[in-house]
């Protein structure tokens, strides 16, 4: 979960399950995970806990060279773990998240609880895909209101659910490192007999996580899944919330996962919602991510939502079509406006400069370092714009304005039919590779 910029995260955990202990040494919060600087080699690097980004909280660190592959830290026997009494619950069992309070550390387990329209919204598309049975991975009001309507069981890692829930639907768990600290036997019978298009995993993570750890978890129980039921190398139907900035680490993990423009809000936090002074202007920047087509998710009109028949699936009402771009382009809540020099729809406040060849966030920008920062349209790499790639320096038309493959200004070098005379081009689950011809 460490989000500190000049650290480069390194996981090493085996597909499937937590990290065995010959691989990662442990803290008691379970496996730990790899960490390096930018400036070092992975050798050089530390091991430190998966959940908690503050050494105040778990001052777990071992540097890399140290590990010997023998066990190290705190690695409880599963009968040892600590456990609070558990109740056999109930389905009428009141919801306590609407009385606990609710645990508030940004840096390792805040909780923020989704309102009623968010609960309503995600039991609908559960049903709606026909799922019969939810995996509710930190996300315990949605449980709550799931178990009396679908087979439900919660992951978390809040141990306090154990006072309230029995084994058979719910476990302590470290979703940073698939860590199950109560038997994970109950869970695997939960998972026993069911298909893939009858389970759902909806998980909720705290912002600050690693995109890299919660998709490995995706992945290991997705695993688990298809062994206990025998089945082959299947997907899982997966809603992620996250918010959109988060949208290019998501994709790069788990490519298959696509945003749907439903706003997620909570009730505790006061710029997540749409309610509320200190409320964003353009609502919760919270999304739902994921594999399920967008074309089976109804959002709900009644919220300011509507039905994109080019598209062929809902959006929200200020997110109007592009007949240029070919799709509902905003993803933050604002109506975007295309851009005929970018030959790209861009938010309603951007302002084009000619020398980056893009739309900027303001003008009197530093150009050089925000070329920096832009992928080339051309190559596709990151660091440089069109007009200084290497690549096709000496084979592209010497255009000045205009496309820089055939010259017309109609358009930009993403869209241009000349394209193929350069590059081979392949698209897998909405991630593109390029080669240079």
């Amino acid at each position: 979960m460490f989000d500190n910029k000049s650290d480069k995260l390194l996981l090493e955990m085996e597909e499937g399950d937590a990290a065995p202990e010959d691989q990662h040494p442990r803290c008691e919060h379970g496996p730990t995970v790899l960490f390096y600087r930018q400036s070092q080699l992975p050798g050089q690097g530390y091991y430190a806990c998966s959940a908690h980004r503050d050494s105040k909280l778990c001052n777990y660190h071992l540097p890399a060279n140290q590990w010997k592959g023998q066990p190290c830290g705190t690695k409880l026997p599963k009968q040892d773990y600590p456990l609070p009494s558990r109740k056999t619950a109930h389905p009428a069992t009141p919801d306590p998240t609407l009385s606990l309070t609710a645990l508030s550390q940004d840096k390792v387990n805040a909780q923020y609880f989704f309102d009623e329209a968010a609960l309503n919204f995600l039991a609908n598309q559960c049903e709606n895909i026909g799922a019969s049975k939810v995996i509710c991975m930190g996300a315990p009001r949605l449980h709550f209101h799931l178990r009396h309507k679908l087979q439900s069981f919660l992951l978390d890692l809040d141990e306090r659910f154990a006072e309230y829930l029995g084994s058979e639907e719910f476990c302590l768990y470290n979703m940073c490192n698939n860590q199950f600290f109560y038997d994970r036997k109950p869970f695997e019978q939960f998972l026993e007999g069911t298909s893939s298009d009858q389970l759902v995993i909806v998980t909720d993570p705290p912002f600050g996580c690693r995109t890299e750890l919660i998709s490995h978890t995706l992945r290991s129980l997705r695993k688990l899944h298809n062994q206990i039921n025998r089945l082959p190398s299947t997907p899982l139907s997966i809603f992620w919330i996250y918010p959109y900035y988060s949208a290019n680490h998501i994709r790069k993990e788990m490519p298959e996962l696509e945003m749907c423009d439903y706003r997620i809000n909570y009730t505790n936090h006061l710029r997540y919602t749409n309610v509320g002074k200190q409320s964003r202007f353009c609502g919760s920047p919270v999304r739902l991510f994921t594999n399920v087509p967008l074309r089976l998710l109804q959002l709900p009109l009644e919220e300011g939502y509507k039905y994109c028949p080019k598209c062929d699936c809902h959006t929200a009402k200020e997110n109007l079509h592009c007949n240029s771009c070919e799709k509902c382009p905003s993803v933050n809540g604002q109506t975007y406006k295309h851009c005929e020099s970018c030959d790209a729809c861009v938010k309603p406040n951007y302002v084009h400069c000619s020398n980056c060849r893009r739309c900027t966030q303001k003008e009197g920008h530093n150009c050089s370092f925000y070329q920096t920062k832009q992928h080339c349209w051309l190559c596709g790499q990151k660091g440089h714009i069109e007009t200084k790639c290497l690549s096709l320096q000496k084979r592209r038309a010497n255009y000045t304005k205009g496309c820089l493959l055939c010259g017309k200004r109609n358009h930009r070098e993403k869209r241009c039919s000349y394209r193929t005379k350069y590059f081979r081009e392949h698209c897998f689950m909405n991630e593109t590779t390029i080669q240079i011809l």
